[in-house]
């Protein structure tokens, strides 16, 4: 049978903003390359794909065989549902934050769960979510900031549950955002992206 890198998650999957050939999992399969030159990559990658779009996908049955298949597993994921807060702050409509955070840890836990039940040795790896909202007053940066680390803390414990690398974007991108993120501040330019691919072949 032949083995699969299986790319999951949202935009900086698909490498928006610097095309899919400079996305971090593209350049993440050259270097799985080395280790097994007969592995087969597949991007499934959405732009603004949320947790629970991602948990519905991992969910069909025309996604098993490619989990099963699956040698690795990258996922990035969250940043939609972080930025639906960000929308209703700005609107001044609100959000239900408790609500929202709550509705990612279920989310990751039936990701995980669908994941392992189906392919229990695949390499699984996650990236932690930098801040995905643009730069406001001192308040709402404040704001974003533990917003953020409380959706890492579900990718944390999720991740210790169902044994999934976690890969330290986050912390690699914080403080040098205005070097490693593009124009519209949310995506990874392509040192942004080098450098994921770099974490996630390492960590």
């Amino acid at each position: 049978m032949s083995t699969i890198y299986l790319a999951l998650g949202d935009s900086i999957t698909t490498g928006y903003g610097v095309g899919s050939n400079q996305s971090f999992a593209n350049l993440y399969y050259k270097n799985l390359l080395s280790f097994d030159p007969s592995l087969r990559y597949i991007n499934l990658g959405v732009n603004g794909l949320t947790s629970e779009e991602l948990a519905a996908m991992v969910g069909q049955k025309r996604f098993h065989t490619l989990i099963a298949q699956a040698k690795f597993i990258s996922l990035t994921i969250g940043s939609n549902d972080l930025l639906a807060v960000g929308k209703g702050l700005i609107s001044g409509s609100g959000s239900n934050i408790d609500l929202i955070l709550g509705n990612f840890n279920h989310n990751l836990r039936l990701i995980g769960g669908q994941i392992r039940a189906i392919n229990p040795s695949v390499l699984v790896k996650v990236a932690t979510i930098y801040n995905p909202l643009p730069p406001m007053d001192k308040e709402t940066d404040a704001f974003a900031k533990g917003l953020v680390k409380a959706a890492n803390h579900s990718i944390l414990n999720q991740a210790r549950e169902f044994h999934f690398v976690v890969v330290p974007v986050a912390k690699a991108l914080r403080e040098r955002e205005q070097l490693l993120l593009g124009p519209d501040h949310l995506h990874p330019n392509v040192g942004g992206h080098r450098l994921m691919a770099d974490l996630f072949t390492r960590n």
